[in-house]
Formats: C-alpha cells, sequence, structure tokens
C-alpha cells in the first residue's frame, strides 16, 4: 500500500510539474508570435521580461499590445496579467526583481520612487488583489519603461488607494472626477521609464452591461454619460467594460474599451492600414480571452484611427475554442 502511494504521489507530481511546463512554453509562444507578426526584434530589454514570465507560477496571462502613431507602429509591449497563483503582496518580487535586473544589466536608474512609496504605504493592503509587470519597448532604449499596475479587488472600497495615488500623482481633478476615482478605482498603474522619468495613471472602470465589475461603475457611468462625446457613449455600451486612465503626464485621458468578442471591435472602430493589419492578426489567433482599443476622445472624432493602441489577452491554460471570437 506504501509504495502504491509513494508512485501515485511521484506521478501526481511528475504531471503538476510538466503542466507548469507547457504553460510557462506557451507563454513564451504568445510573445514571440507576436513579435514575429510585427517584425520586431527580440533585443534587451524583452528576454528580461521573458525570464520574469517563465518564474511566476500556476496559470497567467500575456496581454501584447501595439502602439500605433500614424504610420509608426511600436509592437515590443507585453504585459502578465490574470495571475491566479500570487496575490499582493507576494506578486511584488516579480516586479522588483524586473526593475533590478534591467538596471543590472542595461546601466540604467528608473526612477520608481513612486510605486515603492504606494506599495510601502499599503504592503498589508487586503483591498489590492495582485500587481502586473509588463515591458514596453520605445525605438530608443531610453524611451523603453516598465509598465506595472495595481489591480484593486473589484468588491473592495478602493478609496484609501485611490486618494494616496491621487497624492502621488499630483495632478489637478475636479472634485466631481476625484469622487469618480475614490469610488470606481480599479487600477492603479505606474510607468517607469530608462531615462529616469515616470508617471502614474489612475485606472476607474465601468461595465458596459452588468458583469463582473463587483461594485464599480456607479459612480464612472453618469460622469462618462454627462462629460463625454455621444461617440463615446455609443461605443461604452457595445463594450464590455470601459477603464478611462488619468494621469498628470496626460493633456487628455485615454479611454480603454475592452471587448470579449473580437469581432464586436469593427463593429465600433474604423482603424488606419497599421490598425487593419494588427485586428486581422488577432482574427487568427487562438485563447484570445479579451481585446481593448486604448484611444482619447478626440481621436474618435476621425473617420479612421491614426493614434491608438491595440491589446490582447491570451491565458496560457485555455483550450482553444471553435466558437467564433
Amino acid at each position: 500500500m506504501r509504495s502504491a502511494l509513494v508512485t501515485f504521489y511521484t506521478q501526481q507530481t511528475m504531471n503538476s510539474s510538466l503542466q507548469q511546463i507547457n504553460l510557462r512554453e506557451r507563454r513564451l509562444q504568445f510573445i514571440r508570435t507576436h513579435l514575429d507578426a510585427f517584425d520586431v526584434e527580440p533585443t534587451f530589454p524583452i528576454p528580461l521580461f521573458e525570464e520574469a514570465v517563465l518564474e511566476i507560477e500556476g496559470s497567467c496571462g500575456i496581454e501584447s499590445s501595439c502602439k500605433v502613431e500614424g504610420s509608426r507602429l511600436l509592437a515590443g509591449r507585453f504585459e502578465v496579467c490574470n495571475n491566479q497563483g500570487t496575490t499582493w503582496p507576494e506578486s511584488l518580487t516579480h516586479a522588483f526583481k524586473l526593475l533590478d535586473q534591467i538596471e543590472n544589466r542595461l546601466g540604467v536608474r528608473i526612477n520608481r520612487n513612486s510605486f515603492e512609496q504606494f506599495a510601502t504605504t499599503h504592503i498589508g493592503s487586503r483591498q489590492i488583489h495582485n500587481n502586473t509587470i509588463g515591458i514596453h519597448v520605445g525605438s530608443k532604449l531610453e524611451e523603453s519603461s516598465v509598465m506595472l499596475y495595481i489591480h484593486i479587488n473589484h468588491h473592495e472600497d478602493p478609496e484609501e488607494l485611490a486618494r494616496t495615488a491621487i497624492a502621488l500623482d499630483g495632478g489637478y481633478y475636479s472634485d466631481e472626477l476625484i469622487q469618480v476615482m475614490i469610488r470606481d478605482m480599479l487600477m492603479i498603474g505606474f510607468e517607469l521609464f530608462f531615462d529616469g522619468r515616470s508617471h502614474m495613471e489612475l485606472c476607474p472602470a465601468a461595465p458596459g452591461w452588468p458583469g463582473e465589475l463587483g461594485i464599480r461603475g456607479k459612480y464612472l457611468t453618469p460622469y462618462i454619460q454627462k462629460y463625454c462625446s455621444p461617440k463615446v457613449n455609443s461605443i461604452f455600451r457595445q463594450s464590455s467594460v470601459l477603464i478611462p486612465c488619468f494621469s498628470k503626464a496626460y493633456t487628455n485621458p485615454f479611454f480603454w474599451f475592452y471587448f470579449t468578442k473580437l469581432k464586436d471591435i469593427s463593429k465600433c472602430f474604423l482603424f488606419n492600414s497599421l490598425g487593419d493589419r494588427i485586428y486581422d492578426f488577432c482574427q487568427s489567433q487562438s485563447c484570445i480571452t479579451d481585446a481593448a482599443v486604448a484611444v482619447t476622445e478626440q481621436e474618435l472624432e476621425n473617420s479612421r484611427l491614426e493614434n491608438f493602441c491595440f491589446y490582447y489577452n491570451q491565458r496560457d491554460d485555455c483550450q482553444p475554442n471553435p466558437v467564433d471570437f
């Protein structure tokens, strides 16, 4: 009996290890496929990000993105997100290790003061679910950055976290918008550039229709209806989630429109040729769980989008679904 039990548990351990290896290989596959599709060389710091995602236990998602600036395409942009195995504050380990490796290997100095101050203040917070890490590679090394997002539990009151973030950001926001932020904040972003610059993003959220956002959206939804253009409101109603991101660094906020069905994006946006290329590529991919377009309100008034970001998420534990996405 003892021998049989030992054999059983040994086999279970081996199966679990093989499954984890397969998940890690899929993450690399997602990254490399994206790089190949958009002719991006896997130069530093992308290998450092790949090392970071391979160390994450359990299942997670790779969010790949393209930033389009007219005829210019920046496609070396990735985040590892929706990690089910590591929660706050343990998730900080991957963030600090990536920052340390970039500084040591590339000889740059990253200004992480605002991120460290926020993390230290709320290290024991039960309102935070986890933090994600990402890399945005620019056309020049100094334009590249590490992107860190703090994700707040959908069902927790975000006020304390939001007030800290608003103070650290240092921007001016109306009293009405501050109320939206402290009630509906879902994410707090820190973009840390390799040349020492840094800025924050304050991101409340609301569902386009009743969804999985817990208590979020009660304040943001009427704010969007009152202050934003008919175009923003129309796309909002057709999307699964709207996340506007405000920052002292931006003159105008970016609106992230999330969709659970890729085909719905083509009903809401017309893109330039680069946008069409990105969209066509995504249609050929499996395991996409959601996609998003991030754009300013002013850009939406153009007949075709010329300046925007296109995001898509692929989970490493997914089973390809033949259902039309």
